[in-house]
């Protein structure tokens, strides 16, 4: 019996996937998977993450962020807090969302948005900082 033989043979005699069996890298990976899951410590619909690119204020309606949402969900009237390097956290709520000169009631993960922030003057906040939901 020559090489190819035994390998046409081993091919033949092995189960097919659907079922169940798993090759030993499969199940290595398998394990892998399972040990290294990321976990957030963050309850599940709760995370949510804003990169701002730009600040500005508009005289009359208060201090406006401009960036993009990471990852999560906004909505109108969510409390967060401002991330700014290793100082403590800002606290406040968005007033409102606007989206390409549009009012929103929430913005996605990957969305360009502004947010209208309540109590925040224009040097609580600068570019790069994180917006984050509490």
């Amino acid at each position: 019996m020559g090489l190819l033989d035994k390998i046409k043979g081993k091919l033949l005699n092995r189960k097919s996937a659907d079922t169940g069996f798993m090759t030993d890298d499969e199940k290595e990976l398998r394990e892998y998977e399972e040990y290294y899951t990321p976990q957030s410590g963050v309850a599940d619909g709760t995370y949510a993450e804003f990169v701002v690119s730009e600040v500005f204020t508009i005289t009359g309606r208060g201090t406006v962020v401009v960036g993009t949402v990471t990852g999560g969900v906004f909505s109108t009237g969510d409390d967060v807090v401002i991330v700014h390097g290793n100082s403590e956290p800002v606290p406040t709520t968005i007033v409102s969302i606007e989206q390409f000169r549009k009012l929103r009631s929430s913005v996605s993960e990957g969305a360009n948005a502004g947010f209208f922030l309540k109590d925040i003057d224009r040097k609580q906040i600068s570019r790069n900082d994180i917006i984050k939901k509490q």
